[in-house]
């Protein structure tokens, strides 16, 4: 079977896919869906929405467009599924070559100019999907587990510590009943700890660096479609609503900034942006006086990014490194680096790591 590390939306979307590709899985995690939020936690912070900004013919282009496609089939396919398709809007106070959303898009059209509202000299609108973030984690988990997963809350500090009993941190299970699959001799690891992948002992990965971001959570369901809005200095505000009603609003872009909690100065600027940009984020009988401390707010929000040089890492280890565990080597396939768009290529990513992890296993058998 194939151990997963790490149970954010890449995680658990590969463990999925693992399952069924008829793998038995197991995932350990510090952190899991519905636990109280952490900084460490970097998956229950985001917006999410499915916005591609990936240049065409990249590898990121390709992972948004299949991780879009499973985003409109589960729509269709389940009722249950807390992602909702929602129109989207983009408005900029100054021209700037930016990529044109038209293939992943199709209703996609620019905006005539008449139509443009004050100060915005270019603007366009599609439909997207939204997803409601506190509800789909917990959906994926359940997925997992209903299709025959297991799941381990441990402390890691390497992958290896995870495949040698003797070595192995203190497990618990993340739900009862369950155990241990029968005979614990994992096929492969499939790493996808995030911004862990900076501090486990045999990953170190030093072109991890977090991108911070801030956001407030407000009440304002009477809004019913996105938007990003570009500056003239190039600050950027996003409005990204949920099926319960609440409404992100975001956003900061800070490289290398660990700081986990909010910053009053940074929430206000998200306020007054959030204003100017989108009025109606207030609501009908205060709109009016535009007053930032009239918007609703049920929570700021901090969430680390995790960033990577040379983008998303998603390969298996060179043959030379795999683990050896009892004179067998186990092949380690990455699945990291994603920066703000793990939500919108979650489902690709997911497909390429189990490509991957069948690619390496049959050529490991010959």
């Amino acid at each position: 079977f194939s151990i997963v590390a790490l149970a954010g939306v890449i995680g658990l979307s590969t463990a999925i896919r693992a399952l069924e590709a008829g793998y038995n899985v197991t995932i350990f995690a510090e952190i899991f869906p519905g636990d109280p939020k952490s900084i460490k936690y970097t998956s229950c912070w985001a917006g999410a929405n499915h916005i591609s900004i990936a240049a065409s013919g990249a590898l990121m282009h390709d992972l948004e467009r299949e991780t879009m496609q499973v985003f409109l089939d589960l729509i269709q396919q389940d009722p249950l599924v807390p992602v909702m398709t929602r129109p989207q809007v983009k408005y900029l106070e100054a021209q700037r070559e930016m990529e044109h959303h038209s293939r992943f898009y199709p209703d996609f059209r620019s905006i005539d100019a008449s139509e443009l509202p004050e100060r915005v000299v270019y603007g366009d609108t599609y439909t997207t999907i939204c997803v409601d973030v506190p509800r789909y984690l917990p959906y994926l988990m359940k997925k997992f587990l209903s299709a025959g997963g297991h799941a381990f809350r441990t402390t890691i500090r390497s992958l290896s510590s995870l495949l040698v009993a003797n070595d192995r941190p203190a497990l618990e299970p993340f739900s009862t009943p369950t155990s241990l699959p029968p005979t614990f001799n994992p096929a492969a690891v499939i790493n996808c700890s995030g911004l862990g992948a900076l501090s486990l002992e045999d990953v170190l990965d030093t072109d991890v660096y977090p991108t911070r971001g801030e956001t407030l959570l407000l009440c304002a369901p009477w809004v019913h479609h996105g938007m990003t809005y570009v500056f003239q200095n190039s600050d950027l505000t996003y409005i990204i609503p949920r099926q319960s009603g609440d409404v992100v609003l975001g956003g900061t872009f800070q490289v290398d900034d660990w700081h986990p909690t909010s910053r009053p100065e940074t929430v206000k600027s998200l306020k007054e942006r959030g204003i100017h940009a989108y009025p109606e984020l207030l609501s009908p009988d205060k709109r009016d006086k535009r007053d930032i401390n009239d918007l609703d707010v049920i929570e700021e929000c901090v969430g680390l990014r995790t960033t990577r040089r040379g983008g998303v890492r998603l390969e298996a280890t060179t043959f030379g490194a795999f683990f050896i565990v009892a004179d067998k080597k186990i092949p380690v396939i990455h699945n990291y680096g994603h920066g703000g768009a793990g939500y919108q290529s979650s489902w690709g990513s997911a497909k390429r790591a189990i490509e991957l992890l069948q690619t390496t296993l049959q050529a490991k058998h010959h």
